[in-house]
């Protein structure tokens, strides 16, 4: 390891500085809570973001408050007409566009009570449109409004759940308490289970559907989410199915089902689709369709004979051939926890993905921020058994890997996908917990499951090599936090229960806190500093610091570290020190001093901690929190801007640096503006701190050095210079 350039005074209490700089705050995507199509138009009401539309000849547009007169931005159902008017249900009543505009009522004016709970929107086939609630059903016909229900009806029920229309003109209520109510003009039927045998299970029916050739479809059972029999009514006689009657082999819940215009019968589960036709049943799975259907929301058939569907993964069409899952575009993140899931693409744009547990309702996938446009992808899509995304990193070369739950890993490359499942078999239902490359360019993976039965995956050159608990490598290496490399490829791996181990490739070492300066032998995360090669350590008790031969730690006690329960660390290109620690506050070491960096709102967090931590190529600080920030409202990814390093070369100049042409292509000369003379030392890092090139220039005053950086990938580096104890660094853009 190199001598240091610079020293830190250890024992010296530092004073915090106000904070200065700029915020941005990334919160999850909104959820997709309906959906309605007719024709060539696909409608998706959003919690929070208004409409999604999707054109199957045109592509995605996004409609909400900031943009057009929709009455809110969250959408909880939706209904095209056959006019093609869209009908929105929002929290404060129903929506109507029309084209050109938007109207809307309230609950009230619609002659509902205030407090009324709508289920269904359905249109009917002569342009009326019907609201089924729990006080009967709202309808708008010939420009007014007007309830019908038990007062002024034949219907026994106030309690709506759906409706149906037939080619004839009769009109089909799915009730609770009162089983399928037909209303044929002035004429009332009743079918219950006392009437329909056993087909209807109870009284309960929760949707209704008739299909083409005049076949009446039923769902009953004891709540809308346990309804477990589907019961068919054709040329007056009712017959009943159970889920192992019509093949199901998942869970034998009905939630939705849908008829659409090829006469075939649609049919949702919690995590399976099955469609009718022809007299036969065909029934899809997660593995088909490469994500959880959402079956509590109404699905959808689109004019070409799409299905659509709500998944937690946003969206599933099926073509009659093929699944596909589809983006909603929306902007966010994946709900959940960004563990070690925040890394920066190869053109700048930064991707986050969460392990989202409880959470996934809201949103399974792997976000893109490309400037200011929102990418989704799923890992689904490209043979993953899971969405859960607990590492992203980016190497050397532009790749992306993506560690997933049950040993997985996906591999992005110049925006190709591959898939990776040779872990499973070592580590079944591991965590890939985080991932780095060594500098020859060999990848590394760190596998964690809660009885400790994870280890190591080494993949170079298409080979695997793999080190477990009952590997004869005398190493627990079961829980790895972080790894670390230096210049000449000896790796450091951080452990949660083990202190930190050294690997030259050949042999092991292990540093503790009974053979070493350590303070404790949970180490929480790992950096090399840049302009020394110090190893940094995260623990409980301070910052540990080893130099090659020397420990020392930094705590409250001994300096102006604002807490020893230390838990993320990294360096910045403009000689910062960032130090993530319990209650999901940030600080940094910059010129001797450390400023707190609180985020907007969290004085409120007291035991959070962030988890993603990362310093972009802007030279940008982004940084998450765990899950109990997402308990208090304020889950997200925080961006932090220090506002030192800018993207152009004026900005180096300021630093006393400059250096032309920037962007270069080979190239590159270097000016010191100072008076000094003498030896430069130089080091160029790329964007993951990385040392790629180092040396030493014997430098005349005032004369410019030149560097080749021809056969240096393309990519985002920085420079550093050290000349007379003063430490100079610029930002390098080779194309």
């Amino acid at each position: 390891m190199r001598t240091p350039f610079t020293t830190f005074l250890l024992f010296l209490a530092l004073q915090l500085a106000a904070q200065e700089g700029a915020w941005d705050y990334f919160g999850p995507a909104a959820s997709l809570e309906s959906l309605a199509a007719r024709g060539n138009t696909i409608l998706a009401g959003t919690e929070g973001a208004g409409l999604v539309r999707f054109d199957t000849l045109a592509g995605r547009s996004f409609i909400n408050t900031g943009n057009s007169g929709i009455p809110s931005d969250t959408v909880l159902l939706l209904a095209i007409d056959t006019e093609g008017n869209w009908w929105i249900h929002h929290p404060g009543g129903i929506g109507r566009f029309d084209g050109a505009g938007w109207q809307n009522w309230s609950l009230a004016e619609t002659g509902l009570p205030a407090a009324a709970a709508i289920r269904t929107l359905k249109a009917a086939p002569g342009g009326s449109l019907y609201a089924a609630t729990d006080n009967g059903a709202a309808i708008f016909q010939n420009g007014a409004w007007s309830v019908l229900n038990t007062s002024n009806s034949g219907l026994p029920s106030n309690n709506l759940w759906d409706i149906a229309f037939g080619a004839d003109g009769k009109v089909y209520f799915a009730t609770s308490g009162s089983g399928l109510v037909i209303q044929d003009g002035p004429d009332w039927t009743v079918y219950n289970s006392a009437n329909a045998g056993s087909a209807l299970l109870n009284n309960n029916v929760f949707s209704v559907a008739l299909t083409a050739d005049g076949a009446l479809w039923a769902i009953s059972g004891f709540s809308a989410t346990s309804a477990i029999r589907l019961a068919k009514f054709e040329a007056g006689t009712w017959t009943g199915y159970t889920a192992p009657g019509i093949g199901i082999t998942s869970l034998p819940v009905f939630r939705k089902i849908l008829p659409d215009e090829s006469g075939r019968l649609w049919l949702t589960t919690p995590n399976s689709v099955s469609v009718f036709e022809e007299g036969a049943w065909a029934h899809y799975y997660r593995e088909d369709i490469g994500c959880d259907i959402d079956g509590t929301a109404s699905p959808a058939a689109d004019g070409a004979g799409q299905f659509w569907s709500l998944t937690n993964c946003q969206l599933a069409r099926f073509d009659g051939q093929s699944w596909s899952l589809l983006s909603a575009g929306l902007p966010g993140l994946p709900s959940g926890i960004v563990f070690n899931g925040l890394a920066e693409g190869p053109d700048g744009s930064m991707w986050f993905g969460a392990e989202n547990g409880s959470f996934a309702e809201n949103g399974s996938f792997i976000a893109q921020l490309d400037g200011n446009t929102w990418n989704q992808y799923f890992p689904g899509s490209f043979g993953a058994s899971n969405s859960d995304v607990y590492s992203i990193q980016a190497d050397p070369d532009g790749r992306l890997w993506f560690g997933l739950d049950n040993g997985e890993i996906l591999l992005n490359e110049d925006g190709a996908w591959s898939f990776f499942d040779t872990c499973t078999a070592v580590f079944p239902g591991s965590s890939v917990w985080s991932s780095a490359t060594a500098p020859n360019g060999d990848q590394w993976f760190a596998l964690f499951d809660n009885v400790g039965t994870g280890g190591l995956a080494h993949y170079a050159n298409g080979e695997w090599r793999f080190f477990t608990p009952q590997d004869s490598t005398p190493v627990l290496l079961n829980f790895v936090n972080k790894f670390a490399f230096e210049a000449d490829g000896t790796a450091w791996f951080a452990t949660d229960w083990n202190g930190l181990f050294r690997y030259d490739g050949a042999n092991w070492q292990n540093f503790t806190a009974s053979n070493s300066g350590l303070p404790g032998n949970t180490i929480r995360d790992l950096a090399i500093s840049p302009d020394d090669g110090a190893i940094w350590a995260c623990t409980g008790a301070g910052l540990a610091r080893y130099d090659g031969q020397n420990w020392s730690v930094l705590t409250t006690g001994n300096s102006g570290l604002p807490s020893n329960d230390t838990w993320r660390i990294t360096f910045d290109n403009a000689g910062g020190m960032y130090v993530g620690y319990t209650g999901a506050a940030i600080a940094v070491l910059r010129d001797g001093a450390w400023t707190a960096l609180i985020p907007p709102a969290g004085e409120g967090f007291t035991s959070d901690v962030p988890w993603g931590f990362k310093v972009d190529s802007r030279n940008r600080l982004w940084f998450a929190f765990d899950i109990g920030a997402v308990g208090s409202g304020k889950f997200g990814v925080y961006r932090y801007d220090p506002m030192l390093v800018g993207a152009q070369e004026a900005a180096s100049a300021q630093n006393g640096l400059a250096v032309y042409p920037n962007p270069t292509a080979g190239t590159l000369a270097l000016q010191l503006e100072t008076e000094k003379g003498g030896e430069v030392q130089l080091r160029l890092c790329n964007v993951h701190g990385q040392t790629v090139y180092s040396s030493v220039f014997p430098q005349a005053d005032g004369q410019p050095i030149q560097l080749d950086l021809g056969r240096m990938p393309a990519g985002m580096y920085w420079l550093s210079a050290l000349q007379g104890g003063r430490l100079y660094t610029a930002r390098v853009l080779k194309q």
